[in-house]
This record gives C-alpha cells, sequence and structure tokens, in this order.
C-alpha cells in the first residue's frame, strides 16, 4: 500500500477545497497556503454582500414609509395625480368602521371634499416596513383631523398598509385600519 500522506496534505480539487474549507475543515487550510488567505477573504466577501443586501433592504423601507406619508399628504391636498399613480388598481381600504373603499370609491370621496369639508392634516407615527421581495408591508399609527361645516374631528387609528411594487412603481394595494379612537 501507498504511504500515507503527509501530515495536513489536502487530495481535493481547489473548488471542493474551498467548498469543504468553509464547512469548517481545517486539514484543508493548513494544507494549501492560498486556503488560507481564502477562507478570511470569503468571509469578508459576505459581510460586504450582507452589508450591501441591508443597505438596499434600508433604502427600500425608507422609500416606502416616505411613499406613505406622501401618500396621506396628497389625501389633504387632493392630489389626485399622486394619488391615481400610487394607489394599485385593486387597492381596497378596509375602515375602521368596517366600511370597504375601492380605488375608484375612495378617489371620488377625496375628489368630493371641499374647503370646508376636508383633512387638514393625516400624520404618521411609529411606521415600521417588512420587506418581502416585490410586496411591503408598513404598520403604523395615523392622526388624522377632519374639519366639516359643524365640527373639526380629531382622531388616529393603527393600520396595517400593503404596497407592491409594479412596472418599477409602489403601489398601495391595501389600507386596512385594526382600530382607532378619538381624540
Amino acid at each position: 500500500p501507498p504511504p500515507p500522506p503527509p501530515p495536513f496534505f489536502c487530495t481535493l480539487t481547489p473548488a471542493y477545497a474551498i467548498a469543504s474549507c468553509l464547512g469548517g475543515s481545517e486539514m484543508c487550510i493548513r494544507a494549501s497556503p492560498y486556503l488560507v488567505y481564502m477562507k478570511p477573504l470569503l468571509l469578508i466577501l459576505c459581510i460586504l454582500f450582507a452589508a450591501t443586501t441591508h443597505a438596499q433592504t434600508d433604502g427600500t423601507s425608507k422609500v416606502i414609509d416616505d411613499l406613505n406619508r406622501a401618500i396621506d399628504r396628497a389625501v389633504v391636498n387632493r392630489d389626485l395625480a399622486i394619488l391615481q399613480k400610487h394607489y394599485g388598481e385593486d387597492f381596497v381600504f378596509t375602515h375602521g368602521t368596517g366600511t370597504v373603499d375601492s380605488k375608484e370609491s375612495w378617489m371620488k370621496s377625496i375628489q368630493k371634499l371641499t374647503d370646508d369639508n376636508r383633512f387638514t392634516s393625516r400624520e404618521h407615527d411609529s411606521t415600521q416596513v417588512e420587506l418581502h421581495g416585490d410586496i411591503a408591508i408598513i404598520t403604523g399609527k395615523l392622526s388624522a383631523v377632519r374639519l366639516t361645516p359643524k365640527e373639526t374631528k380629531r382622531y388616529a387609528l393603527r393600520y396595517v398598509r400593503v404596497y407592491a411594487l409594479r412596472k418599477k412603481t409602489w403601489q398601495l394595494i391595501s389600507h386596512r385600519t385594526t382600530e382607532e379612537w378619538h381624540l
């Protein structure tokens, strides 16, 4: 029989050796001088990839949070062009009262607002964005002030909203109020 290999000798091909070494085979690391440098290099590359992915996630989360706030500013300003662009055709708005609006019915109600019957404020607080590829879920608290001919209504609500990335544009496809109270 042939003599045993010298200590710390690795008979693996370089690609298999790298895979084995990443799995923890110290024998390969000691045997191959270039693998001594490969493991730390691969670790650094993994860290850089993770940091880049995290930065992209943080950037997308900010885009969603900013859009979420911009949509409610558009409701206050009755800016139908922004709303038309960022509400999906399949948008469903479930109010705290149980009323359900489609994109069309909600847009009509915004269109009917007048100077003496309108929202004066819709501000977000405690928002959290959860990303799932081309879907984003945002939760938060919305405080609203609505002027009517008889009174000024102040209320707050907690919500869950779902956004979908469609044709490179994030669109709100669902708003569900989970809790509502008057201020």
